[in-house]
């Protein structure tokens, strides 16, 4: 004996059976949470770095490194290790992560940078101005200089589209005031040393012609750029829809 077929319960309310949502996933954001964590360390260890680079320029003004070669070398190493801990975390955050608040810090701190390095270029010309320093601390002023254009370039690297010309208008400035500095100092000035001349000349090239290429944007930094995106692109190509 077959059983009759029952008829089905018509869809509609209250015989719709609804199914069941799928849980929900509880818990944190963990892309945000990555996001603020890595931001934060980041900070820390940028923050870190500059503030210890800009001790170690007024230890350098006040005399404080003279004979001591060897000391300022392992400050520069410990300086510039955790100056690149910050960035490469900086870095995962920004491309990694995602994180569109950090860009914001980051162009304050470029913004500080380079007014720290537009006084720091005057104290430089005031001090070869006045040709009281011996080759230990010529040396260091042209460090620091250099010292102060890296941490820009690679801060200007973290941000995509961060246009860098505008940061060599005030350093062109102060470079057209060296060269007056040194026409008066050599041309009308008192008894100039003229073994001096060599560290005028230096600091003059050096810091015209890295303001220059920043000022053209002729793409120098145009190869670092794009490894630094390519090992991000990269990552969001293996990871199918990229990091969320």
């Amino acid at each position: 004996m077959t059983t009759p077929p029952q008829n089905q319960l018509p869809k509609v309310p209250p015989f719709l059976v609804r199914k069941k949502d799928a849980a929900r996933k509880s818990g944190v954001d963990m892309s945000g949470m990555l996001r603020i964590v890595t931001m934060l360390v980041s900070l820390t260890a940028l923050t870190l770095s500059l503030g210890g680079a800009g001790a170690l320029v007024f230890d350098i003004f006040n005399e404080g490194i003279s004979g001591n070669l060897e000391g300022l070398l392992v400050k520069l190493v410990v300086l510039g290790f955790a100056f690149m801990f910050g960035w490469a975390v900086g870095l995962v955050s920004i491309r990694g992560f995602g994180n569109m608040f950090y860009p914001v810090i980051i162009k304050f701190y470029a913004l500080t940078i380079l007014i720290a390095i537009c006084v720091l270029y005057i104290k430089v010309i005031q001090k070869l101005y006045l040709q009281n320093y011996d080759a230990l601390h010529f040396w260091a002023y042209l460090a620091m200089l250099l010292g102060g254009l890296f941490v820009l370039i690679f801060l200007h690297l973290l941000i995509e589209d961060h246009d860098l010309r505008p940061f060599a208008i005030p350093l062109l400035i102060i470079s057209v005031l060296q060269l007056c500095a040194i026409v008066f100092r050599y041309l009308f000035d008192k008894d100039p040393n003229g073994f001096m001349l060599f560290g005028d000349f230096t600091i003059f090239i050096v810091m015209i012609s890295i303001s220059v290429l920043m000022l053209m944007h002729i793409g120098v930094l145009s190869p670092i750029r794009d490894q630094v995106s390519g090992l991000f692109n990269q990552g969001t190509n293996h990871n199918g829809n990229g990091t969320e």
